[in-house]
């Protein structure tokens, strides 16, 4: 076996879709063993060989990652359908839902409690750390309401 260092495996699969590489071919691609690429793989984070995106959920989260995009000071725009008001909105398998609740619970890990709004006042921002659900609003005003604001 030839020496094929850690960082040779990894940029085969940041340059790839590591779920259309299998370890056994970039072992016999780098002449190495099967169990180091797996290693890498699993160190790496990187997706396993041949998974596909399969639930409901994990469509759903695909395209509100494939459709927002960046766009300065941590703020995401979605490039979408949208609703007749305007509202960001995805539809997968015929079920629509708002790309904000989508966003949102990728971000806090939790589905969000009532409405959904941007806490950085920037109309429809889909970024899921600007987001707000009712709980985390009511926890913002409290304070408030003890000292009489």
């Amino acid at each position: 076996m030839t020496a094929v260092s850690y960082e040779e495996i990894a940029r085969a699969f940041r340059d790839g879709d590591p779920r259309e590489l299998s370890d056994r071919d970039l072992a016999v691609r780098y002449g190495c063993e099967e169990e180091f690429v797996a290693r890498v793989r699993r160190e790496g984070g990187h997706a396993r060989y041949g998974r596909r995106v399969t639930s409901l959920r994990e469509r759903t989260e695909a395209k509100v990652r494939e459709l927002s995009v960046p766009v300065g000071d941590g703020h995401r725009e979605w490039t979408g359908p949208v609703s007749g008001d305007g509202v960001p909105v995805v539809n997968v398998r015929g079920l629509t839902t708002t790309v904000a609740r989508v966003a949102f619970q990728m971000a806090n890990g939790r589905p969000p409690v009532g409405n959904v709004k941007p806490g950085c006042r920037r109309a429809h921002c889909v970024a899921g750390g600007h987001l707000t659900d009712r709980l985390m609003r009511e926890a913002l005003r409290a304070p408030l309401a003890e000292v009489g604001a």
